[in-house]
């Protein structure tokens, strides 16, 4: 969907904040202080691997430290949507994890499944709930993907924001417009005979995530209206495409991937890239790769994809406790810097910035802070029941149009607006 600026962003969270407030002053959640009365365990099904998987290891036993009633055990589920799948056949077999890690575009389907549970209760606890201004304190693009229906379904994890990478030795200057970077790119491409002994100005990965980030640096929309219809066939959006079509196919400057970008440019491969980044200390891509926020097309944009932890269904009142209290011991600012500043994440609380861990590692880069700050303004995926389906048929066209298959930008994408419209109501 559209990202949203700052006010419209703290009326979306006021979304679900007023009626807690409501609930705190109607002492709806008073209670015991909690229902846990012996010894429990809560399994967490994720998809973190290497210092993520390390790091969650060591984090989960300090919490069991500082919480002797709570047990925290982990297991690997594979890739996010591996996760998800997962979930659902659990749930269904009753083997389902107490928390589980699963795409952030997944919550809607999860929901509507009964697979998951709302947050609201435990988020406005008096004895271990979130604060009002902890609400606040999350970027917007985070909220939205996690609130459906006035109700919060998950909290927001590990997520990669998508930004440029350059070579500065080959780019003293990023481009500062996606004009800039198309005539750049041309200049740095040098092409043989040999595809695997060329180097492109700038590489890519062609699909959805990146036609959208076009279409709102063009000031376009994915969806509009009540009820929201998808609209990115739009003069927006078939420039976008069309922009994409002269870079990549007619210009010929570019690496078409289906693998990181920023690898391309850490490999020597490819002068800039645009893609998901992250900011790693140990990384040693960072001696040869520069990162800096993303062109300007008229209107500031990015995206940042990633992951919600989210707590099943059919929970006890002890094990659904237990693992809200991990939930929010992980969200708490130091543990989302201490988790940035190792695995190379965005924080996902913007006070997690202000702690020691991330003001002395990812902080000292003055252009990650500017990455990192443009989550402000940055986009959301749509919370309607079809865009993962959408999404998957965007991407293939996206990759078909630049191989030439498509004559026009505005029949193609009239095309996927009608198909995305007809199944609107379901997956």
């Amino acid at each position: 969907m559209r990202r949203r600026p700052l006010t419209t962003a703290l009326t979306l969270l006021a979304a679900f904040a007023v009626p807690l407030s409501v609930m705190y002053a109607s002492g709806c959640f008073g209670g015991p202080d909690t229902v846990i009365d012996e010894p429990v365990t809560i399994s967490v099904l994720h998809s973190q691997k290497g210092v993520g998987a390390d790091l969650l290891r060591q984090m989960a036993a300090e919490f069991s430290a500082s919480h002797p009633n709570i047990s925290v055990a982990l297991e690997y589920g594979g890739d996010p949507s591996s996760v998800a799948r997962r979930l659902r056949e659990a749930v269904g077999a009753g083997e389902a994890p107490t928390l589980a890690e699963v795409p952030e575009t997944a919550l809607l389907g999860l929901r509507d499944a009964g697979v998951i549970q709302p947050l609201q209760n435990y988020i406005a606890s008096r004895s271990y709930g979130l604060e009002l201004e902890d609400l606040d304190d999350f970027w917007p693009c985070f909220v939205a993907p996690n609130t459906v229906g006035r109700q919060v379904w998950g909290m927001p994890f590990s997520h990669r924001v998508i930004a440029l990478a350059y070579d500065p030795d080959l780019v003293p200057e990023p481009p500062r417009t996606w004009a800039e970077l198309m005539e750049v790119a041309g200049v740095l491409t040098r092409r043989g005979p040999d595809p695997a002994n060329s180097t492109f100005g700038v590489a890519l990965q062609p699909g959805a995530d990146l036609f959208t980030l076009l279409l709102y640096s063009n000031g376009g929309l994915l969806l509009a209206g009540d009820p929201p219809k998808y609209v990115f066939n739009s003069p927006a959006g078939t420039t976008a495409l069309e922009y994409l079509y002269e870079i990549a196919s007619l210009r010929k400057s570019v690496l078409l991937t289906t693998g990181s970008p920023a690898r391309a440019v850490a490999e020597g491969r490819a002068a800039m890239a645009v893609g998901e980044v992250s900011w790693c200390e140990n990384d040693p891509s960072r001696e040869v790769m520069a990162l800096a926020p993303l062109p300007d097309g008229g209107a500031p944009a990015t995206m940042a994809p990633g992951t919600s932890l989210v707590i099943t269904s059919g929970l006890s009142p002890a094990h659904g406790e237990a693992a809200w209290r991990f939930l929010r011991w992980l969200m708490r600012p130091e543990n989302v810097a201490r988790w940035s500043a190792a695995t190379g994440d965005v924080p996902v609380r913007r006070s997690a910035m202000d702690e020691q861990v991330w003001r002395l590692g990812p902080g000292m880069s003055w252009n990650w802070r500017r990455i990192v700050g443009g989550l402000e303004a940055a986009a959301y995926p749509p919370v309607t029941p079809n865009w993962p389906r959408v999404k998957a048929e965007m991407t293939t066209a996206v990759s078909r149009y630049l191989l030439g298959e498509f004559g026009s930008s505005k029949t193609l994408l009239d095309g996927l607006v009608d198909s995305a419209n007809r199944s609107l109501g379901g997956p």
